[in-house]
């Protein structure tokens, strides 16, 4: 019976540093091997997720970009007062109006200007209409600032007998700008 009683001992000592050898085993497992991991992962995750954020930036850029083309043709380069004064004249002789300007002072933004002419016209109001729509419509950013109109029979330098011009017709000031780069 002792004999049962010591191998029973010796078998539950081999079972409990068999348990031990695991419970440690699992401890050194989960130490050197799924912490390692699990913190891999998690920085991996946070990788991914800053990629992903950087490819939808990069996207948005491009987007922009495309816009931006657009606009840039738009922009004359090193244009000058007398580019604007000949693009407005050309679009007077469409309409058959008399016009005569002035420059106005530019205005320094930086990579661009923005340039003024002071336009002084004799038109009907429908000629005096689509030359403005012209000027709003160019391919060029072209802006009508300010429009002042008054009747030609209304001033007192009018004739009526003149055959120049007709009562109803306008005398408009127009502040006409654009912007333009610098390089």
């Amino acid at each position: 019976m002792k004999t049962k009683k010591i191998e029973k001992k010796a078998w539950n000592k081999l079972v409990i540093v068999n348990v031990a050898i695991l419970v440690l085993v699992s401890v050194i497992g989960a130490m050197f091997i799924y912490m390692p991991f699990a913190n891999k992962n998690k920085s991996l995750r946070t990788n991914i997720l800053r990629e992903r954020d950087k490819n939808i930036l990069i996207g948005k850029i491009k987007a922009l970009n495309k816009y931006l083309k657009v606009y840039d043709n738009r922009i004359p380069e090193g244009g000058s007062v007398s580019w604007l004064l000949g693009e407005i004249s050309n679009m007077a002789s469409k309409e058959h109006i008399e016009v005569s300007s002035k420059q106005g002072n530019p205005e320094d933004y930086g990579a661009y200007t923005k340039l003024f002419v002071i336009v002084d016209a004799v038109s009907t109001y429908s000629q005096l209409g689509r030359f403005i729509a012209e000027i709003e419509s160019s391919e060029k950013f072209l802006k009508v600032e300010s429009v002042n109109i008054k009747r030609m029979d209304l001033d007192e330098k009018f004739e009526k007998g003149s055959g120049k011009f007709k009562a109803f017709d306008v005398k408009a000031n127009i502040v006409i700008s654009t912007i333009v780069s610098k390089e």
